[in-house]
């Protein structure tokens, strides 16, 4: 993972590279705005009007295949890092990493492929309103950083905190073969004199389903 130091601004796109990783710090009431409508390259366009699809009822359990938008939440701990809802087929499956627009921002989220599985797998047998919690692309995605790496990164250390939230810059290559940048919500998880950890796996994902979904 690459990652370049961020200002408050998201629309005045990257400072500065370093050869591994940089951080950014922001507010952590920041990503808790975020519903958006969000769509995935490379999956199939659900999104539409909520209806009750193929007569099915409104309080029928989902089952595979149906065409359904979820409310997720990403948790790191107990705390939420990223709030938003999608389009999706239940039950369907990908290899790859999946980048959100969300609009008045430069760059896009990305989101693994381990939780875009957890989220059409879990939404299966829930009915509209319900919700339930599955698992996350796990606490094991982290780096452990140094006072000297904080420090060379332009953050003032002494004033981390755990459960501060931050941006982790990806790279990635986009639909047009150029490369980009996505942004990945991290938290601050440890911290010691000497250095601290920054989680950027997600713990758990909270899922309620919404409704049903036309594709036509």
């Amino acid at each position: 993972m690459a990652v370049q130091t961020k200002s408050k601004s998201e629309d005045k796109g990257p400072k500065k590279k370093i050869n591994w990783m940089q951080v950014g710090v922001i507010g952590f009431c920041v990503l808790l705005v975020f519903m958006c409508i969000v769509s995935f390259s490379g999956l199939p366009n659900a999104l539409g009007n909520l209806i009750n699809g193929d007569g099915i009822s409104e309080t029928g359990k989902v089952v595979a295949g149906n065409p359904v938008y979820v409310n997720y939440t990403m948790n790191i701990g107990d705390s939420p890092v990223l709030m938003s809802g999608m389009g999706l087929y239940a039950g369907s499956q990908t290899n790859q990493t999946q980048y959100i627009t969300f609009e008045g921002y430069a760059y896009p989220f990305a989101i693994y492929a381990d939780e875009y599985n957890q989220i059409a797998a879990g939404v299966v047998g829930l009915s509209v309103g319900e919700s339930r919690s599955v698992a996350g692309s796990g606490s094991n995605l982290a780096y452990a950083l140094t006072k000297g790496n904080i420090t060379a990164m332009g953050l003032d250390f002494d004033t981390l905190e755990v459960k501060d939230l931050l941006y982790l810059n990806e790279y990635y290559t986009d639909e047009l073969g150029e490369e980009a940048i996505a942004i990945r919500p991290a938290m601050i998880t440890e911290k010691t004199s000497e250095g601290l950890v920054i989680q950027y796996g997600t713990d758990t994902i909270d899922i309620k389903m919404v409704g049903y979904l036309t594709t036509s």
